[in-house]
């Protein structure tokens, strides 16, 4: 009876007569159909109030709680389609579904919670009824992220690797002046393992100076390691924890604008690194970069940086000063970036000073591979160190790493898609205590957005 009261002062105050009226005085799904009706007219105001008018009855009626979402985004209450939709999205599926948390991220961006709309939108992802829909969603989620000051990026890494420690591919270790050679212990030698990483990057975009934007960064990074069976035999003391390492880093950035002039990026860190759990280097590292257009499809971007790093296990320091440059290019659908960078880092330490240099290139297949997104990168680096404990007039090492990675966009959720990395490295060094070979095979979460 309340429902049939409810029903019928709705359709009088929209002044709906005839048949219809009868009809939909009767039940809840009389009104309920023509509540859909109206909304697919186009006629939103009518819908929202027989919407109403069920909910009045029943407050879970997922149906009207659709429709009256609706109708509050047309009349821009904000606050009102949030909670509508929210109240929706977990009673319905499929489009609609899809539809109210579109909804929630649209109301929640226009209330300025940019971070919650985020969220939203990538909760919608599971339920985009076609890749046209999952394409305009990341288009929205993009431009969402490009109002809000506060940016995030999370990273979770699992990883197989032959060479957790670094250490050498050797057994034996050959000293100047001496006759004989000396045994490696297993933690000096290569171990290998499971090495499992997380991340989070934040970045806020304070009020603009008058020369430019300003963001402030904080990084985060720990990575522990689980070693294999036959590292614990080969080291039965070493445990995976002594390797493990943590970095907090707090930093600034502000983006100098000149007139038409490409803009200069100028930024400051300082970070603790931890391994074994024990404080290990202090860092501020000072940088400016700057990119060029060359010409269509094709950037250069340039880069100096110096670095002081505190030594917090034993009493040592030196500075960095290094060069960079990255030449970006388009070919076609996909993309190589060449990179070339120099360093000269300055320390009386005998195996630490060195001057290196480094040469790489990384190629990204814009079409796919049936359902796997391909990249392929290899970097050659030449160091030339002052000074060594194990070898007369200085030590050379040279090094080449190869990766390939392979992204599986169609196993993805929430915007984010699994990749997988193999990655081999081989150092070649005049002292056998510093060869390596290591070979990982990296598991991780990349976002599709």
């Amino acid at each position: 009876m309340r429902l049939r009261t409810l029903a019928a002062t709705a359709v009088l105050a929209l002044g709906l007569t005839g048949p219809a009226t009868a009809q939909t005085t009767l039940d809840a799904a009389g009104l309920r159909a023509l509540a859909v009706s109206e909304m697919a007219r186009g006629n939103l105001a009518q819908a929202e109030t027989m919407a109403r008018a069920l909910l009045a009855h029943d407050p879970r009626d997922a149906t009207a709680l659709t429709l009256a979402a609706e109708g509050a985004v047309a009349r821009g209450d904000w606050a009102g389609a949030q909670e509508l939709a929210r109240r929706a999205h977990a009673r319905v599926e499929g489009p609609a579904r899809f539809r109210m948390a579109r909804i929630m991220a649209f109301a929640l961006a226009k209330q300025g919670r940019f971070t919650q709309a985020q969220f939203w939108l990538r909760r919608a992802e599971p339920d985009a009824p076609d890749p046209h829909a999952a394409t305009g969603l990341a288009r929205d989620y993009r431009m969402v992220a490009s109002q809000n000051p506060l940016s995030f990026r999370l990273g979770l890494n699992v990883a197989p690797s032959s060479n957790v420690n670094s250490g050498s591919r050797a057994r034996t270790l050959t000293l100047p002046g001496l006759p004989f050679e000396f045994e490696l212990s297993g933690d000096a030698r290569a171990l290998s393992g499971l090495a499992v990483t997380g991340s989070v990057e934040l970045g806020y975009d304070l009020p603009p100076l008058p020369t430019g934007p300003v963001r402030l960064d904080f990084r985060a990074m720990g990575r522990t390691y689980r070693l294999s069976d036959s590292a614990r035999a080969q080291a039965p003391e070493a445990r995976g924890w002594d390797f493990a390492q943590a970095v907090l880093g707090f930093g600034a950035n502000h983006r100098l604008l000149r007139g038409g002039a490409p803009p200069i990026d100028i930024s400051a860190e300082l970070a603790r690194t931890w391994y074994g759990g024990e404080p290990y280097l202090d860092t501020l590292r000072l940088g400016a970069s700057r990119g060029v257009a060359l010409d269509a499809g094709r950037r250069l971007e340039l880069s100096l940086g110096l670095e002081r790093v505190e030594r917090r296990d034993i009493t040592a320091d030196w500075w960095m000063p290094s060069v960079g440059a990255v030449l970006r290019q388009r070919v076609g659908d996909d993309r190589l970036d060449l990179t070339a960078r120099l360093r000269d880092l300055r320390s009386d330490r005998p195996d630490t000073g060195h001057e290196s240099v480094a040469l790489g290139a990384d190629y990204s297949f814009g079409q796919s591979f049936g359902p796997a997104r391909l990249g392929l990168g290899v970097e050659g680096e030449w160091r030339d160190y002052d000074a060594s404990r194990y070898a007369m007039g200085g030590r050379e090492d040279r090094s080449l790493r190869l990766d390939a990675r392979i992204g599986l966009p169609d196993l993805g959720r929430y915007g984010f898609y699994p990749e997988v990395g193999l990655s081999a490295e081989r150092v070649w060094s005049q002292v056998d205590l510093f060869d390596e070979e290591t070979l990982t095979l990296d598991l991780g979460l990349r976002s599709a957005f």
